[in-house]
Parts: C-alpha cells; structure tokens; sequence
C-alpha cells in the first residue's frame, strides 16, 4: 500500500477543523456534535476520528493555531530585544486578534468565546482554555518585565499583575467587539492610555 504524504494528511485534518469551525459558528459550540462535525467535513467517522477524538481536540488545535498567529506576534517582539510601552503590547495584540480573525474562512474569535463560556461547565475545555491564556499571559510577562527594567513602567511594577491587567483589556477588547460591535482597535488603545494618564495626573481641586 502506497504511503500517505505529509501533505495529505495535513490536509485532511485542516478540512476536519475548518468543517468543526463551521459547524461551531452555525449551532453554537455546545450544540455542535461530532457527528456534525463527521457530515460537514464529508470525511468518514474513521478519517475524522484519526485526527480528532473528540471535540477538546478540536478546542486545543484551535488553542494552538490562535497562540501561533497572536502569541507569535508578542514572540517576535521578545526575540528582537525591543522595549514598548505595555499598551503598546496590548496594541500589537489586538492588531494579531484582528489579522487572525480575517484571514480565516471562519472568525475564529467568536469560537473562543464560546469555548470560554464552555469551559465554566466542561473540566477538559477549562483545561484547554485556561493552558492557553496562560501561555500568552506568560509572554505578556515578559515584554511588561523588560519595559519595567528599560524606566517605561515604575520600578515597583509587578510585571504579573501588569499582565494580568493586560490580558483583561486584550479578553474585554474581544468580548465588546463580538457583542457591541465596538471594533475601533485605535480609539479603544486611546482610551486606555487616557485613563492611564488621567489616573497618573493629579487631580485639580
């Protein structure tokens, strides 16, 4: 029997996640069945089974593709050995968010929240979940810890805390771009660094 390429069965596995990515975005992530998934890619039961086992496997290939694109973004500012400003980060966050969710056939983005929700009541997606915002909060960590050392944050700055921080601002940019529609990545960077301004100035009278 002839050997299957690489290549093949790259292939068939991104047609099983991109059939799963559908499926999600129609029926939701709790309603969505793997026999759903099975129908939409075409594949037989045997052929998605290969790749996937079962819908947590579909969350964590989904976990790792977004920290690829949105956590590469934050590894190739750590690799030059720039320093921003931790907003800065935060701006090169969204702006990946933003890249990532356009260049796929399905807004990934919307699947994250609704593995979120997921994960308050599914054990094995909490897990899936939680690794990955603890991935990228880690990184942010870092780029916040060299920004603290360059004079950009105060010398007492927690770089965790600072992340912890950041990271909510990142997850709250998401939520209201997917519920409310606000979408301005620019105007809502500005509002944060005037909240930070304002809160750094003194307050008159």
């Amino acid at each position: 029997m002839p050997r299957v390429s690489d290549e093949h069965l790259s292939a068939r596995r991104e047609q099983v996640l991109l059939a799963a990515w559908a499926c999600f975005n129609r029926n939701g992530f709790h309603a969505t069945t793997m026999a759903d998934v099975i129908s939409e890619s075409g594949l037989s039961a045997g052929a998605v089974y290969r790749y996937f086992p079962g819908k947590t496997d579909l969350v964590r290939a989904t976990a790792d593709r977004a920290l690829g694109q949105v956590g590469g973004r934050l590894e190739d500012l750590l690799d030059s050995g720039e320093v921003v400003d931790p907003v800065d980060a935060l701006g090169l966050l969204l702006e990946a968010v933003e890249e990532f969710a356009a260049s796929q056939p399905t807004d990934i983005t919307r699947i994250a929240l609704m593995a979120w929700a997921e994960s308050l009541r599914a054990p094995e997606i909490h897990d899936v979940t939680r690794s990955a915002m603890g991935s990228l909060r880690s990184r942010l960590v870092e780029v916040v810890a060299r920004a603290r050392d360059a004079g950009r944050l105060p010398a007492s700055a927690d770089p965790q805390a600072v992340a912890h921080a950041l990271l909510s601002l990142g997850i709250g940019w998401l939520v209201q771009r997917l519920i409310a529609g606000v979408a301005d990545r620019g105007a809502y960077l500005a509002g944060v660094r005037a909240l930070l301004e304002r809160t750094a100035a003194p307050v008159n009278g």
